[in-house]
């Protein structure tokens, strides 16, 4: 548990510093005085071990003290998001309490308790600190619901046993190699191995708001951070033409491939260590690619598959559908028994990726099998044509999926948000990019916006039913 490694280091080291929350240090002593406070406030709620409470906060570090609070109570935890006005609230019915600042019409949704910055300032302030005996810890106990980001469908729902969760969080700790000097800078808010990695190890955890996130890893001597592709690019995008690039930053991403232009900016500029991570939810890390490499290297504890569809493994070097099997992977969805028998069979969790395996350890992703563009005979990831059209223009963001014409032949979708060029220019500029490469007749759409996840992952059903709906109101004047 998260808190008994705090609770060492505070004994050890009171004064090595835990967190930096928007330049305010906080002690490993300070941190365990504070999470005693929230139990004994969240203690007064009544929820016995077993009962579940959604959080919805602001604030990364009160986030945080809810969560370790909740996990010496038993509760089990997730972190939600809630709309601006108290509707679409299905996501939340699950849970026996949901803690937010947000108001909800009696009878909207479940139970809830009114988490406003001054509620949390208080407990901090005047909070009594819980004296009373937790209840006792098992591996089995559920500790945490994870919402899956639901790119390509509804999103689903995955219940954490401690077992999991600690698993999760040591493999990490293992991977990204930290230690009491690490730095990790906190620039997704839901993030939860990589911090508590850090913390375990003794490290500090650092919340920047205040500044942009190249600025925040100089400021604050960053060493270890974990920024999606689409979050990279923004950061690299933003550095000033004078930034010193940090002696030793690793960057660990994951939600999407890394384009090799990326890889090779980021290394250029930022990173000194980039991890491309592959995995899911469901089972974990399951290989990463390190630096400019093409192929993957499967994690210890992991078995890889590359199957036809007839769940036969293919020879080395083939294309297929990619299945896992991992040593602190979940058995099924939450109240999903359809979907879990549809994606875990056999003791196998099969991801929906098309991959190719190139010996028993070299594992190389190609994209999600329903994201595949089918272009004539060609099977093309879509990411690879976005970096070609992002080394080809300048755009805030570019997304890529396809659509069937009247004949029912797959052409590619280029959704352009924020181009900084005409129409004409685009099209010539794409056209010329993609020069040599038989993809047949594309649309170039221009958009608001690309539908992402909160931690930059792109929706492409999302994006897919948008563009669709687009060619069609162009085609109907």
């Amino acid at each position: 548990m998260t808190s008994d490694y705090i609770a060492y280091h505070a004994a050890e080291r009171p004064d090595a510093v835990a967190i930096i929350n928007n330049g305010q240090r906080i002690t490993y002593a300070d941190l365990v005085r504070h999470i005693r406070k929230f139990t004994h406030a969240l203690r007064a709620l009544g929820l016995a071990p077993g009962a579940k409470a959604a959080i919805n906060c602001e604030s990364s570090y009160f986030n945080w003290l809810l969560r370790l609070a909740f996990e010496r109570l038993r509760v089990i935890t997730a972190v939600v998001e809630l709309p601006d006005r108290p509707t679409g609230l299905a996501h939340v019915q699950l849970f026996d309490i949901v803690l937010t600042a947000k108001s909800f019409p009696a009878g909207s949704g479940p139970r809830s308790h009114a988490t406003t910055p001054e509620w949390l300032e208080s407990v901090l302030a005047t909070g009594a600190e819980d004296r009373e005996p937790t209840p006792e810890k098992r591996p089995d106990d559920p500790i945490r619901i994870v919402l899956t980001s639901g790119t390509t469908g509804n999103s689903k729902k995955l219940l954490y046993p401690r077992w999991v969760h600690d698993a999760s969080i040591a493999k990490t700790q293992w991977f990204a190699g930290f230690t009491r000097d690490s730095r990790y800078l906190l620039a997704l808010t839901n993030t939860v191995a990589g911090p508590a990695a850090c913390i375990r190890a003794g490290g500090t955890v650092v919340i920047e708001g205040r500044m942009p996130v190249g600025q925040a890893i100089a400021t604050h001597d960053i060493t270890h951070t974990t920024l999606p592709p689409f979050t990279l690019k923004r950061v690299l995008d933003e550095l000033p033409a004078d930034y010193t690039k940090p002696a030793e930053l690793k960057i660990l991403s994951f939600g999407a491939a890394l384009s090799r232009s990326l890889r090779e900016k980021t290394l250029a500029r930022l990173a000194t260590d980039l991890w491309d991570m592959y995995g899911s939810n469901e089972a974990g890390f399951v290989s990463s690619v390190s630096g400019t490499a093409e192929v993957g290297t499967i994690w210890p504890g992991t078995r890889v598959e590359v199957v036809d569809e007839h769940d036969r493994p293919l020879p080395y070097g083939e294309a297929g559908q990619i299945r896992v099997r991992t040593d602190y992977m979940l058995d099924g969805y939450l109240d999903d028994p359809e979907t879990t028998a549809r994606i875990f069979r056999n003791g196998w969790f099969y991801a929906g990726d098309v991959g190719i395996l190139h010996d028993a350890r070299r594992l190389e992703v190609i994209g999600r099998g329903d994201d595949v563009l089918n272009i004539g005979w060609r099977k093309i990831a879509p990411e690879v044509v976005e970096e070609m059209v992002l080394r080809a223009i300048a755009a805030a963001d570019v997304g890529v999926c396809s659509t069937r014409n009247a004949d029912g032949i797959e052409e590619i979708c280029i959704a352009i948000a924020d181009a900084r060029a005409s129409d004409q220019e685009l099209l010539a500029r794409i056209t010329e990019a993609f020069r040599g490469f038989q993809f047949g007749r594309f649309h170039i759409i221009k958009v608001g916006g690309i539908p992402r996840t909160p931690n930059g992952k792109l929706r492409r059903k999302v994006l897919k039913d948008a563009v669709a709906e687009l060619i069609q109101q162009n085609a109907a004047r």
